[in-house]
């Protein structure tokens, strides 16, 4: 092509502009200021859907930190404990990081107050005769005067994780672990001798405790200083050994990080907290996270990204999946996470997180109102009344945790009801069907004088829901409670509750005034068996000091005759057929061909439902007839039953002229799955 003289000196002197001004810019991309986000997000529409399929950001690897725990000293003292930090002036435990401020929230309990009567509420019944879960292990569990190794923390915001053979407490701000009968293995250890080691991780509150079904790993995660999100992850699936800890962060000295909750997902580990402006503590939006956790659980460089909710949503609460044992895991499919929406009590969100470290969508995809499901209407919830004066804080309606069982996720929450004699807080609970994003069950459970707070539940194989919280009154110290229900109940209701453990003595801590701090959650969760809940509740103790008479309580239990399915595999095993041959013409015959196929494998699955995967072998002989083997694999997906296996798959072509073909070889390849000893739960059947 002809270019004129001038333009042959005008576009090479552009390109060296545009070079120039490439080089004097940063060589590594800027972070966006505070202010910037803020504004972009001004400008982004809230609601369902504003924030889809747009990466906001990816963190920092993270590097891991190996600790013994057989090393770690137990009760040393923690001396930034939130006791001594207070005295020292440099936190205000009155602090309220709520969504609205204290005068919103005094507003609305007001009206709260005032509430009507509902013949929608479920009236709470107890005594003999009465169906209630059955009690199995129980014991006592970390107080207040074992939390920081002599300090003082409230409040205990109690979480468990429970294993094959161990169970994990933590409270703020300090862990023990037990073995299934009780016995105390280690601890209690502070987190701040657990994690000192990692220098971004000090300053700690609101910690959680999981336990990963599908390669047996326990994880335990805590806020550090609203900055950072420190994790640990056992090496092994025993708890009393090596950990991994890492340090992601989540906040700045401007953004303050809080309320943290996790939930274990297939491909990564995966968190929702608060984000607050850390000088006028007004909420600015809510966010998730992914943690990569295959390089977690191989103690590597482990990298995150994080995805932000906007402003409207609050509380992200990521699914928890259960049911590995029992072949119900999903091995495919985004991750959900519920969100409260609009700050009112009654309208919720579902979210669906696909592929976080690769195409990083989400989206929303399904809207909740629980005022509509359960016809009572949401109103925050009261201060506590106990026995012998003062009261606790009822804190609000946010959403607990987020549970996955057999297709379905259920949530618990707190509200304000009217069961007929005068408002109290009452237990509200829902059953969300995952293909539909719709309500299928949900319920509101209380009864006159009596308040509930802090519920959490958990559901076994046969879909059975149990529920823990604390429970008080004018006339009862503040008490361990649990009720539940089977899938076979009618709609809408649970069953009668149970007490744990009794409260001992009016609460009062170290706050001057009441009301007085109680907590923000407790723990329901489930055993990997599928069939034995444990719960970690809080109850008031005689601790024998008045700046904080809390205590913890551990019991398992169980609902009904709930017998799991034998574990059936989820993982879809894909046979690969390679065949070498002299020959070069080709014909298919389905199973009916003069091969011999040999496979064995030891097998105690009864699937559900079969679908094949068809593997052909083909033998190519030099005379016109020609011959295909064919074999046929089938394999159950998420269905409910047992296999141990080792598959072993080998295919002979025979082809019937004089010349033979070479033996093909069928390899079956499977899922790879972290630890071995899973390995038993992938059964693969070839016919």
């Amino acid at each position: 092509m002809f270019i004129q003289k001038p333009s042959r000196l005008i576009i090479p002197l552009l390109f060296i502009l545009f070079g120039s001004w490439l080089l004097l810019r940063s060589a590594a991309p800027a972070p966006d200021s505070v202010s910037r986000q803020q504004a972009i997000q001004a400008f982004a529409p809230d609601g369902p859907g504003a924030f889809d399929g747009t990466p906001i950001s990816v963190g920092q690897v993270a590097l891991p930190v190996t600790v013994d725990l057989t090393n770690l000293p137990s009760g040393e003292y923690d001396p930034n404990n939130q006791l001594a930090r207070w005295n020292r002036g440099e936190i205000d435990i009155f602090e309220n990081e709520g969504i609205i401020s204290r005068v919103e929230q005094l507003a609305l309990r007001a009206e709260s107050a005032n509430l009507a009567p509902s013949a929608e509420v479920q009236i709470a019944q107890a005594g003999p005769g009465l169906f209630a879960p059955t009690v199995g292990v129980n014991f006592d569990s970390l107080d207040y005067t074992e939390c920081c190794g002599g300090g003082g923390n409230v409040p205990p915001d109690p979480e468990l994780a429970v294993g094959p053979d161990h169970v994990i407490a933590v409270v703020n701000t300090a862990f023990e672990i037990y073995n299934k009968t009780g016995t105390s293995l280690t601890g209690p250890i502070t987190f701040a001798t657990f994690m000192e080691a990692n220098a971004n991780c000090t300053g700690f509150f609101d910690p959680n405790a999981l336990y990963d079904e599908a390669t047996g790993r326990y994880i335990l995660g805590i806020d550090a200083d609203g900055i950072y999100y420190c994790v640990a992850v056992s090496q092994t699936s025993n708890p009393v050994g090596n950990w991994t800890i890492y340090a992601f962060q989540t906040g700045s000295t401007a953004l303050f990080f809080d309320y943290p909750h996790v939930g274990v997902g297939q491909d990564a580990i995966y968190m929702g907290g608060n984000i607050f402006n850390s000088s006028t503590g007004q909420f600015v939006d809510s966010r998730v996270w992914a943690f990569d956790k295959t390089a977690m659980y191989s103690g590597t460089a482990a990298s995150s990204v994080m995805k932000s909710l906007g402003s409207n949503n609050d509380t992200p609460q990521p699914l928890n999946l259960h049911g590995w044992n029992q072949g119900t895991w999903p091995t495919s499919g985004p991750h959900y996470i519920f969100t409260e929406t609009n700050y009112d009590g009654a309208n919720h969100t579902v979210w669906a997180w696909n592929n976080p470290f690769g195409a990083n969508t989400l989206t929303a995809v399904g809207t909740i109102d629980l005022d509509a499901a359960t016809g009572v209407t949401s109103a925050m919830p009261l201060d506590t009344p106990q026995l012998g004066g003062s009261t606790l804080q009822g804190n609000d309606w946010r959403p607990q945790d987020f549970e996955y069982r057999n297709g379905y996720a259920w949530s618990s929450s707190v509200i304000a009801c009217n069961p007929g004699s005068g408002a109290v807080n009452c237990v509200r609970w829902a059953q969300i069907d995952l293909s539909t994003m719709t309500v299928a069950d949900s319920g509101v459970y209380g009864s006159n004088g009596e308040y509930r707070s802090f519920a959490d539940l958990a559901v076994n194989a046969c879909d059975d829901m149990a529920i823990g919280y604390t429970k008080s009154s004018s006339s009862m110290y503040p008490a361990v409670f649990a009720t539940g229900r089977l899938s076979s109940d009618a709609a809408g209701t649970l069953q009668a509750e149970t007490q744990l453990k009794a409260g001992e003595i009016n609460y009062i801590s170290f706050e001057s005034s009441a009301p007085r701090r109680w907590g923000d959650y407790t723990e329901m969760t489930i055993a990997p068996d599928g069939v034995t809940f444990w719960y970690l509740g809080e109850y008031s103790k005689n601790t024998g000091t008045a700046n904080g008479r809390w205590g913890t309580y551990i019991a398992s239990m169980t609902l009904g005759n709930c017998t799991p399915p034998t574990p059936t595999p989820t993982h879809t095993p894909t046979a690969t057929a390679t065949n070498t041959a002299t020959a070069t013409n080709t014909a298919t015959a389905t199973n009916t061909a003069t091969a011999t196929n040999t496979a064995t494998a030891t097998n105690t699955a009864t699937a559900t439902n079969t679908p094949t995967a068809t593997n052909t072998a083909t033998a190519t002989n030099t005379p016109t007839n020609t011959a295909t083997a064919t074999s046929t694999a089938t394999n159950t997906p998420i269905s409910t039953s047992t296999a141990t296996h080792t598959p072993t798959a080998t295919s002979t072509a025979t082809a019937t002229p004089t010349n033979t073909a070479v033996s093909a070889t069928i390899t079956p390849t499977i899922d790879p799955v972290a630890d071995a000893d899973f390995l038993l739960y992938l059964p693969l059947v070839i016919r």
